[in-house]
């Protein structure tokens, strides 16, 4: 619905807006979201609320998103994308493919203790599973891993067998961090080195899969 002004008895249409001054609404809307969430609870998030928030009408915030899954989704994105710029400043930090893998698996844990909060979001599932626009920034997130798995395993692989070295891999950071949180581990952090991964998932050539080194 357009917004009018009503100058007197002339009732004319407020100028559109462009889309970065949109984007500033957005980014003002997903923050008033945020801090109801972290003292409240996603539950408690809604439209009237967030609009109040901001100071604005509910109906006027619907013209920047559809419902309140739109905005938590808005926010999981912004999360995963936290996540994605600490991983690929870390692998900006790493000389070489092999030590790429164990930097990403140290950032990776970081934020999931320096950053809790963004972490629990950045992987919430609402209805079971993660949002397609959150799935998507973790696909991207993990580009760096991929790439330094592609440069350390030295055979031929095909991305199938890539893809399933990154799986187990990432399973192995993001278990630790949960069970960490959880207080059930201190002390050693689990890094998979890429070539040990390759014989754990069961695709390395010419010799039988062995454990996944930690270290």
């Amino acid at each position: 619905m357009e917004e009018t002004v009503n100058w007197g008895t002339t009732i004319m249409p407020r100028k559109p807006l462009t889309e970065d001054e949109k984007s500033i609404v957005r980014e003002k809307a997903a923050a008033a979201a945020r801090r109801i969430m972290d003292e409240h609870g996603a539950e408690k998030v809604t439209i009237r609320g967030i609009a109040k928030e901001v100071g604005m009408s509910a109906m006027s915030l619907y013209t920047y998103f559809e419902n309140k899954a739109d905005i938590i989704a808005y926010l999981q994105s912004q999360a995963v994308n936290e996540l994605a710029a600490d991983l690929a400043a870390a692998k900006a930090r790493s000389t070489s493919p092999e030590k790429v893998v164990a930097a990403l698996g140290d950032a990776y844990v970081t934020f999931s203790e320096e950053k809790a909060d963004e972490f629990r979001l950045a992987f919430r599932a609402e209805e079971g599973r993660i949002p397609d626009a959150a799935l998507e920034s973790l696909d991207i997130a993990l580009q760096p891993l991929r790439e330094a798995i592609a440069g350390s395993v030295k055979e031929a692989r095909s991305s199938d067998e890539i893809e399933r070295i990154v799986t187990g891999i990432w399973s192995g950071w993001h278990g630790y961090a949960i069970l960490r949180q959880a207080g059930c581990v201190n002390g050693q952090k689990p890094v998979f080195d890429a070539k040990t991964a390759a014989a754990t998932f069961g695709i390395a050539k010419g010799r039988k899969a062995t454990g996944a080194a930690a270290h």
